[in-house]
């Protein structure tokens, strides 16, 4: 089916159609107008290493000696273990319970930053309907992180001297409307009320079809004009003078077809001589 057609069965059956669309639009507008809206609110942590002493230093400050230096951290092989740690347990599901206890947000993220997998980065974005919301949600995650980073070193008694310890790199200063949620929501009710739209264009043509089909089944139905002019040629062609058949003699012959007359037998043409000679 073409567009044109498309338009022509959308206005033919405009009464379901226009009112579809009417209810469509408006559902848009109040969707980007007043719809639940998304913020968003980042901050970026940094891993520093433990500022471990020297040999020189031991020297220097024998009391050095005497720390615990008891890290699990420092002696694994990947120096970034601690950072796959802490965003283990930031993104456990018993997180986001104490945010909803807390009444913040449950919808935030927690992942590496520059520098892929290996990289000392943490950034940390809250996700809510209000700035202010998405803002504590980010504050109150970067407090979780630092209190993780230290409860997990702190497991064998070391001393702060060995720690790792965190450095707030970007601050989360702003919370930015995410336009793309609301997009998303109007797109959703835009297309939701072009099916709505067929779908009942469809039903009403059908009903339509089926209605008219039932009336010219009845005899009721409304006669064609191309079922008019071969009714009309018909009856035309039945009661014209020109084309009655004629009768008796004549049958057979044409309109213009003279009228038979009698031939002349051979007893005719001897009464006539006979006559003549008198």
């Amino acid at each position: 089916m073409n567009p044109k057609e498309v338009i022509r069965t959308l206005w033919r059956h405009r009464l379901v159609s226009v009112p579809i669309l009417l209810l469509t639009l408006a559902s848009a507008l109040y969707v980007f107008q007043f719809a639940p809206r998304s913020y968003e609110t980042s901050a970026t942590y940094a891993m520093i290493n433990p500022d471990i002493p020297t040999q020189l230093d031991i020297v220097k400050h024998p009391e050095l000696e005497k720390l615990n230096s008891k890290n699990p951290y420092l002696r694994s092989s990947d120096p970034s273990l601690i950072v796959q740690v802490l965003l283990t347990r930031l993104n456990d599901s018993s997180v986001a319970d104490k945010l909803k206890e807390q009444g913040l947000s449950s919808d935030y993220t927690v992942n590496r930053g520059v520098g892929g997998t290996n990289g000392f980065l943490v950034d940390i974005t809250g996700i809510a309907d209000t700035p202010e919301k998405s803002f504590a949600t980010t504050r109150t995650l970067g407090v979780m992180l630092e209190k993780d980073l230290y409860d997990a070193q702190k497991i064998d008694g070391a001393d702060d001297s060995y720690l790792f310890s965190s450095i707030l790199v970007a601050p989360p200063d702003k919370a930015t409307e995410q336009f793309s949620s609301r997009l998303r929501s109007l797109i959703a009710v835009l297309l939701a009320g072009v099916v709505l739209m067929f779908g009942a264009v469809s039903i009403a043509r059908s009903v339509s079809v089926s209605r008219n089909r039932l009336k010219e089944n009845s005899g009721h139905g409304p006669v064609t004009e191309t079922r008019k002019r071969n009714r009309n040629k018909a009856r035309f062609t039945v009661d014209s003078p020109d084309t009655r058949q004629p009768s008796g003699a004549n049958a057979g012959l044409g309109p213009s077809a003279e009228p038979v007359r009698a031939r002349a037998t051979d007893s005719d043409d001897g009464q006539r001589l006979s006559e003549l000679a008198r």
